[in-house]
């Protein structure tokens, strides 16, 4: 499995409530459009705030809500690096790479766009103590 993640700042002229609404109407639309056969997953992730500035043990330490750099973090999950470049050809076909473009041009601060490859490594959700630190006799964790 695979991820890249977009975080994406909007234009100082818009609100983030705006930001997102032209995101989801309009170029979510469009990447569901032209490559929403190519995702596992298509998410959408909306924040304004993030909580840091210290040590989030330490009620003195300066630890607290703040705005961030980004708006969102979009998520593009997909069954292998084949399907992230078919989207990557098929957006940068002429009609369509015009098309998104003249679209982020209205909203995204291109300038500020970070671009994450993961390489996901999906535990899930039951646990399973073989190779982790809990893999002890008695099942308590051993960092040795």
């Amino acid at each position: 499995m695979l991820k890249v993640l977009h975080f994406i700042k909007r234009k100082p002229h818009l609100t983030h409530e705006q930001f997102r609404d032209h995101f989801e109407r309009s170029h979510a639309a469009m990447a569901l459009k032209f490559c929403g056969h190519l995702f596992s997953d298509y998410r959408r992730n909306y924040t304004p705030t993030v909580w840091t500035g210290g040590d989030s043990r330490d009620p003195d330490s300066g630890y607290s809500e703040r705005e961030w750099e980004w708006d969102l973090i979009s998520e593009w999950i997909l069954p292998s690096e084949e399907a992230l470049q078919e989207i990557y050809r098929i957006m940068q076909s002429p009609d369509i790479d015009e098309l998104f473009h003249a679209d982020e041009d209205r909203f995204i601060d291109r300038t500020a766009t970070v671009t994450v490859h993961c390489d996901v490594r999906d535990v899930g959700t039951d646990f399973n103590p073989k190779g982790t630190v809990f893999d002890t006799p008695s099942g308590e964790p051993s960092w040795d």
